[in-house]
């Protein structure tokens, strides 16, 4: 008898196991801000702060008048550092504006003079998200001149008032996020407009051309 009970137990067993219901397993919750959202879900705007350095060129080659003879690329490094704010536009699209404190410097060999100016930069792009974390950028960048200074012979002078205020510039780039927070950016710079030396006295025009690496945090 009891024999007899045991394997009718033991028989019943795996229709019992099948009916139990199947365990879930847990899992970890994403944060990953960069990665594309699910339809409906906004992406927040962010805000944050960069700072890198510039190395630039002034091409007097591409000024007015052109110079008799040209004029050797002289590419020279400035800081930048500033704040930024990046606008979700859809689940792929964002426009980011910056707004930076830039230093640009320069030589013109020929004549044996070395120049600096401090602007503020306003770069506003459109960035668009190609990987989870790789994002292609490009747009306008609108300087004004804060202060410029030219040494000749070890003389340096201000010559913030005899130098074009405003230069236009074209950008293009990529951007890393390489956490939630820590980016890097990097961006090709190219000159719409002459910049004008000398505007008192004797005119000299060049064009801006060259990179800007930065590192961004975002919060």
């Amino acid at each position: 008898m009891n024999s007899t009970l045991l394997f009718a137990g033991l028989l019943s067993l795996p229709t019992l196991l099948m009916a139990r219901p199947a365990m879930a397993i847990p899992t970890l919750p994403t944060h990953d801000r960069e990665q594309a959202p699910a339809d409906g879900e906004k992406r927040p705007v962010l805000f944050g702060v960069k700072a890198g350095a510039n190395l630039i060129n002034m091409n007097f080659n591409r000024g007015y008048p052109r110079p008799a003879v040209p004029v050797e690329a002289s590419y020279r490094v400035g800081a930048v550092a500033g704040l930024t704010m990046r606008v979700p536009l859809g689940q792929k699209w964002a426009l980011e504006q910056d707004y930076l404190f830039a230093q640009m410097r320069g030589a013109n060999k020929n004549t044996d003079s070395q120049y600096s100016f401090a602007y503020l930069s306003l770069p506003l792009t459109i960035r668009y998200q190609v990987l989870p974390r790789l994002w292609v950028l490009a747009g306008p960048q609108f300087d004004l001149l804060i202060r410029a200074e030219q040494t000749v012979a070890g003389a340096t002078t201000n010559t913030t008032h005899d130098t074009e205020e405003r230069s236009i510039l074209s950008t293009a780039g990529v951007a890393v996020q390489l956490t939630d927070h820590l980016s890097l950016t990097a961006r090709y710079l190219r000159g719409f407009n002459h910049v004008g030396l000398g505007q008192r006295s004797n005119l000299e025009e060049f064009k801006y051309e060259g990179v800007q690496l930065t590192a961004g945090y975002e919060f």
